[in-house]
């Protein structure tokens, strides 16, 4: 019932034992059972048809995204692909440091003239 606590109901249940005495009471009691199980029912009711009712255009948001966004997915993967050629294929090889030395020297290279 809601954020009703229990103090709450009772004082409730007090004041509705006076104001229509123990005889009606069950009735009334059984009244208002009847319309919280309907108000319920009648709830679920919509809120399954607003599920429903939502559902396809739901889908077609995220089909209109995807179709969307499909371009960028698409270059980002051509370059991401772009990037992961090796560089040895393209670029020439880099020169060694022992280029141009005996190795065992710790001169540097003399000048080519």
């Amino acid at each position: 019932m809601g954020n009703l606590g229990s103090g709450e109901l009772l004082v409730i249940f007090f004041v509705a034992l006076l104001v229509l005495g123990p005889n009606k009471l069950p009735d009334a009691a059984r009244q208002v059972g009847r319309a919280v199980n309907e108000i319920r029912r009648v709830s679920g009711g919509f809120q399954r048809e607003m599920r429903e009712a939502m559902q396809e255009p739901m889908r077609a948001a995220e089909q209109a995204k995807a179709d969307l966004l499909d371009p960028f997915n698409q270059a980002a993967s051509a370059a991401t692909g772009a990037t992961t050629t090796p560089l040895g294929d393209t670029d020439p090889p880099l020169p060694s440091a022992t280029d141009g030395r005996d190795g065992d020297s710790d001169d540097p290279p003399a000048p080519d003239a």
